[in-house]
Parts: C-alpha cells; structure tokens; sequence
C-alpha cells in the first residue's frame, strides 16, 4: 500500500484536495518502476478512481494495469481511499491525499497535473482550477479583502503505514520483513514485527527494528517478493 501524501503553507485559504468527481474525475499522474525487475518507465503514467480496466488472466479489474516492457510481467494498482483534504490549520504538516494499492509495481514521483480546489478560510470563497504544478499559488479573496495563496508545496509517494515489506540491506545478503511502523524523509524506517533473513533464511523474529537510510539497498512491499533460499526474487 502506498500514500500519497501532501505538505504545504496554506494563507487565507483552507480543504485543498483535487477536483475529483465521477463526472470530471481527477488524473493521477507518476512515474512508476516495476518490483520484479526494477525498471522504471522512462514517461509519465496517469489514472483516475473511477475507470476500471480488466487484469489479464481474469484476475479482477484495477484503476491501473500495466506491463513491463522489460520482464513482461503485468501490474496493476487501485486507489482505495481518498481524496483528503488539506486544511489550513495543517501548517506543513504531512497529510495523505490518496492511498493506492500496488501489485507489483511503485509510484516513485507524483506531478501535481490537473486542477485543484480550496475555500477561503474566513469567508467560505470558493476557489476553482488550482494550478500546483508551479509549487505556489496566489489569487485575492474579495469577500475577506486580502490575498491568499498556498506555498511550499511539496508532494511524496511512500509506503502506507501498517503495510507488510521487505527491506534488503546493503551488505551481508540481509533483508528484513516486517510491518511499516514510521518512515521519515530521509527514509529511515521503523518495523515492528520484524523477521530477519539471511540469503533467504529465516533467522528469527527481531520485534521492533529501526533501520536507517544509509544502510538501505532497496524496499519493496512483501506481497511482492519471495523469500528463497537464495534471498529476494
């Protein structure tokens, strides 16, 4: 499970999310890399919440299904909460937008196409067509009589809380399975319920597992992978 997830400095204006009906859906749009083979699509993928396209091998319907010009695997993945809104008492704090199940794939960017929408804080003004692809935003609220905007945009595509996944380390053919406890900017992670493998064998439960950033090869999530006892697959 991935998230979505927003930070940004709101003045005047409050409830930012996309503009996202079933009659004028909102198109998510990243780059996204393949977990079996690592390879990340050279363009800009989009999707919205509302289509549904068929998974081959009539394994279900997703928002997004995708094959690999690579390993010819296919993938696919579906928005399963969301959106959120934004409020302006937020003051750059992290919060998610959406949450999309992956099978088999990773968004790894996100890039803010399509319109956006907010409300004057005081004054209930609506405001339409939001452009955040600038990372700023400015307009003037008559109704309060002062200009508003919103600033220090900035958007991450990261693992879900709560969610299973494997980490492997840099050295050592070590991977660790665990559930995702905390994750922070610089990617250090904090597992509970983690498992230690050694090239693929399982040597223990290690219970709650801070890993920093620096020691991390590569992490993925566990419904993706499979442990052999020649490590990850």
């Amino acid at each position: 499970m991935l998230s979505l997830v927003l930070s940004a400095e709101l003045s005047g204006v409050t409830d930012l999310r996309p503009k996202d009906t079933e009659e004028e859906p909102y198109y998510y749009t990243f780059k996204v890399q393949c977990t079996s083979c690592r390879e990340t699509h050279p363009n800009w993928v989009s999707f919205n919440r509302f289509e549904q396209h068929e998974i081959p091998g009539s394994r279900g319907e997703a928002n997004f299904v995708w094959k690999c010009k690579l390993c010819q695997k296919t993938h696919s993945a579906s928005i399963t909460a969301g959106p959120n809104v934004y409020e302006a008492d937020e003051k750059r704090a992290a919060k998610k937008v959406i949450e999309i199940d992956c099978r088999g794939l990773e968004f790894t960017e996100f890039k803010a196409d399509g319109e956006w929408e907010a409300k004057g804080a005081e004054s209930s003004t609506p405001f339409t067509g939001i452009d955040l692809s600038e990372e700023e935003w400015y307009d003037y609220d008559e109704k309060a009589g002062d200009e508003v905007s919103i600033k220090e945009i900035n958007f991450q595509v990261g693992r879900a809380v709560g969610t299973e996944v494997i980490i492997r380390l840099k050295w050592g053919q070590t991977e660790y399975k665990g559930k995702l406890e905390s994750i922070d900017s610089y990617m250090n992670v904090l597992l509970r319920d983690t498992e230690e493998f050694l090239d693929g064998k399982n040597t223990g439960t290690l219970g709650l597992v801070l890993i920093r950033c620096n020691n991390i090869l590569w992490m993925g999530s566990a419904d993706s992978v499979e442990m052999t006892d020649l490590g990850l697959r």
